[in-house]
This record gives C-alpha cells, structure tokens and sequence, in this order.
C-alpha cells in the first residue's frame, strides 16, 4: 500500500475479529516500525506485545478499576480532577463532544442512556477485544517532552504500516490508564513508564463503529502560510 493511500485509508478500529494474528506478520510489521524516527536518534521505545491468558487478565482487571470509579492515572500526566484541573476546553472539546455522538450514534445509545454509556467505556476498557496488544515504554530517567513525541511517531508508524498486512489498529490511552494493573499483569517493570497502547487484529468491518470516519478541521483553519 503507498503511504498517501494508507494515511487517508487509516481510521481507529473498535472493533475485531477473534482470529489471532501470525506473529510473523507482526515480527516483520515491528522490524519495519523500528525504523520510525526519533530525537537525535535516540529511539526511546521498547515493547510489550499482550495476547493470551496476560491480555484477558489486563482486560479483566482495567475493567474492575473502572466499575470501582478509579480515576485514570497514566504514567503520562492528564489532568487531575482532584486538583480542580480540567481537561480538553474550546474547540478540542468540541471535536472530542462530536467524536463521543458520532459514536453513540453509531452504537444507537440515546443521550441519558448510562447503561450504554457504561457498555462502550467497558468495551474501550477491553481494548475492543483484540486479540493483541502492543504496550510501548520508556525508560523512568528520560523527560518526558521529546521522548513523547517520539512516542507517538512510533504509534502513527505502526498504525500505517498494519495496513499493508490488512491488520486494523487503535492507538489508546485506555490500555495505560491503571500503569500499577499493567506492570502487574504484563510485568513491565518500574524503571519503565507505560507511555501508551495500540490495540491490534482484523478488523470486524460489519461492526457499525468501523464504518465511523471522524472528522477533520478544514486545512485552511489551520493552516499559516508565511513567505
């Protein structure tokens, strides 16, 4: 596939089949990633790939610190709520509000429908169920500026290149939102920071949430040229 066609082609998968994946495919798709680039070389990032008995017990377990209302809490900061800190304002709100009913939509959950509200946060919390996932991490003593945006050039490379094997995939914060439930789980140790994670398998392309393609602001809103 031609890197134009697999940047417009791509979209955020939420939705799979229960086929496993070769792990040949996914050897020689990372062999590849590998090759993405980093601050002065650095190459920050190393690798968990779940499957198994460890990814159902992740599963299990993120979906047990959400029904027990722990708030997320990554290795890389979010806001604090405890703090009073918010989240996104203006228009990046707004495009997460049309992101969340363009969802619902999809899904049929009708505003004040909490069950179903419940249903699909679970359902992020299980990764949508597939049956890989990739856990990138950084080492603790890196800063947390370049090294992340190294982060997420890898997490871009690798959602474009699992297009050429017809591999889906969806870059998640979900999978890192409870680092003490993954260290535990995947055996990351402490020296490492749990930047992010990529939920990876075939696409269930009858499932309604992928056939979502969200939206993008105009070019021209965004956009300076100068010269």
């Amino acid at each position: 596939m031609e890197v134009l066609e697999a940047i417009r082609k791509r979209v955020s998968i939420r939705a799979f089949k229960q086929e496993a994946v070769p792990m040949e495919l996914i050897t020689e798709l990372m062999e590849t990633a590998i090759r993405a680039p980093s601050g002065v070389n650095s190459q920050p990032w190393e690798f968990y790939l779940v499957k198994g008995e460890a990814l159902e017990n992740l599963r299990r377990h993120c979906v047990e610190s959400f029904r027990q209302g722990i708030e997320p809490h990554p290795d890389l900061p979010i806001p604090d709520k405890s703090k009073g800190e918010t989240g996104l304002q203006g228009i990046y709100r707004d495009r997460q509000v049309a992101l969340a009913k363009q969802i619902f939509q999809k899904l049929g959950i009708a505003k004040g429908d909490h069950k179903g509200v419940q249903d699909y946060t679970e359902s992020m919390y299980r990764f949508y169920d597939a049956p890989v996932v990739i856990i990138i991490v950084v080492d603790q003593g890196l800063k947390l500026t370049w090294p992340a945006v190294d982060m997420g050039t890898m997490a871009q490379t690798i959602a474009l290149g699992a297009l050429e094997y017809g591999i889906g995939t969806c870059i998640m914060r979900a999978i890192v939102d409870y680092p003490e439930q993954v260290r535990k789980d995947v055996g990351i140790p402490r020296s490492k920071k749990a930047m992010l994670g990529l939920a990876l398998g075939y696409p269930d392309w009858d499932h309604p949430l992928n056939k979502l393609v969200s939206e993008r602001e105009k070019l021209e809103n965004l956009l300076t040229i100068v010269g």
